[in-house]
């Protein structure tokens, strides 16, 4: 079976702002640019089975860019706005009946030519005839590839839509590729992603695995605070600006923070016009004192309004212990438990106070909200892990079992929000 590739490059990018997101520089060159690298790239590799690669869009810009590429084929989309169903009609019209299709958003530049490739390959030794490449967390992701046989379905399709209702319904045709780094599959929706770390237990340790995680997949990188944090020594420290640009350009990973005592930083002035500059900014928003275990006090978490995600981390050495002993606010947790501060911590106590607005939960308004149950460094206390995992998973939160060492490494796969 024969593939053709069809690069959809029409988006409006309204969450972009007035900049087109698919023009925007990321490494010194546009994001496009990398969706139609990986294209070609797998055309070179998979000779026998790529056959044509279409460009959908209606942009000049993105014009320009196919025609410095050998058999790189343009359409212009002169229906644009009738939404995602005008670029598939485009692309079947374009491409031979009997190949099947693979569509591409060209909006994901961190995703692997390895992830491309195992997926096409799984496809073609499947025997199915749908496929899709799937998040850790069972999230249908682009790319997807339709047999040849799913055209009129396809032709179909209306209004904003794309072929993901089809998959959906017809889940027992789909081959399913996973994809194990949730960072490829992230697409360039805005121009910075902030995430606010909370809770106690590992806040730093998951700070540091994030900011290796998005520089590894060529993001810069900012970590900060509005609290206060130990001025990390494996990382940069930019006093302004221009040694932010500086430490960037040369691929690393920055830090900013006012300087304190105790060779602590404290937020840093400015701190909302610095985070705006970083593709990915994690802030540290909470303080626990070295405890693995916090209830915030009425002034926190300090999480910033362009906060996108809010992590909330225990650590689970709390658990079977006083918490008097193990959890800074000991006197709020007691009260958000209803029990005194000579309890000792069961899952339960940990699922609750992880999930309680009260809790890690505190002030993240609308925010995408995930748990870490961190330091589960034993069969034993994975074990445990599970069990909080489970009871969250019943209340709709989404939570990950690690443990978070200088040498990072999973416990369970995070689908992006931890790395090892």
């Amino acid at each position: 079976m024969k593939i053709d590739i069809i690069l959809m490059a029409s988006g409006a990018s309204k969450r972009y702002g007035k900049e087109n997101k698919l023009l925007h520089m990321l490494n010194d060159k546009p994001v496009f640019t990398y969706a139609l690298e990986n294209a070609v790239d797998m055309r070179n590799k998979l000779k026998d089975v790529i056959d044509n690669i279409f460009v959908v869009s209606r942009f000049d810009e993105i014009e320009k860019i196919c025609a410095g590429y050998d058999n790189v084929k343009y359409i212009y989309n002169s229906h644009s706005r009738e939404g995602i169903s005008a670029s598939i009609h485009e692309g079947i019209k374009a491409s031979g009946r009997e190949n099947a299709l693979m569509f591409m958003v060209c909006d994901q530049p961190w995703l692997t030519i390895d992830t491309l490739i195992g997926f096409t390959a799984g496809f073609l030794a499947s025997g199915k005839t749908l496929g899709a490449v799937r998040s850790s967390e069972n999230e249908i992701c682009n790319p997807c590839i339709f047999a040849p046989l799913w055209r009129k379905e396809l032709e179909l399709i209306q209004g904003d839509k794309g072929g993901k209702s089809i998959i959906n319904k017809n889940i027992e045709d789909v081959y399913f590729y996973g994809c194990e780094n949730g960072a490829e599959l992230m697409d360039i929706d805005q121009k910075n992603f902030v995430i606010s770390i909370v809770g106690a237990g590992g806040k730093t340790s998951l700070m540091y695995c994030l900011a290796k995680m998005y520089s590894e997949n060529n993001m810069n990188v900012l970590m900060t605070t509005t609290t206060h944090i130990y001025k990390p020594e494996r990382y940069k420290y930019a006093a302004d600006e221009e040694q932010l640009h500086k430490i960037w350009g040369r691929g690393g990973i920055a830090v900013m923070g006012k300087p304190c005592r105790d060779n602590k930083l404290s937020r840093p002035d400015n701190i909302e016009k610095y985070i705006a500059m970083a593709d990915v900014a994690v802030v540290e928003a909470d303080g626990s004192r070295g405890m693995p275990c916090k209830v915030p006090y009425d002034h926190e978490p300090v999480i910033l309004d362009e906060s996108n995600m809010v992590i909330g981390v225990i650590g689970i050495d709390s658990l079977g212990k006083k918490l008097k002993d193990v959890c800074y606010g000991s006197e709020r947790a007691a009260a958000l438990l209803g029990v005194d501060e000579d309890h000792i911590l069961t899952t339960s106590d940990i699922a609750e106070i992880l999930s309680s607005p009260k809790g890690t939960m505190k002030n993240i308004g609308d925010k995408k909200y995930y748990a870490v149950i961190n330091k589960c460094d034993t069969p034993g206390l994975r074990a445990k892990g599970r069990e909080i995992k489970e009871i969250l998973g019943k209340r709709g939160i989404k939570s990950f079992i690690c443990s978070l060492k200088d040498s990072v490494y999973l416990i369970e796969n995070t689908g992006g929000v931890v790395y090892g």
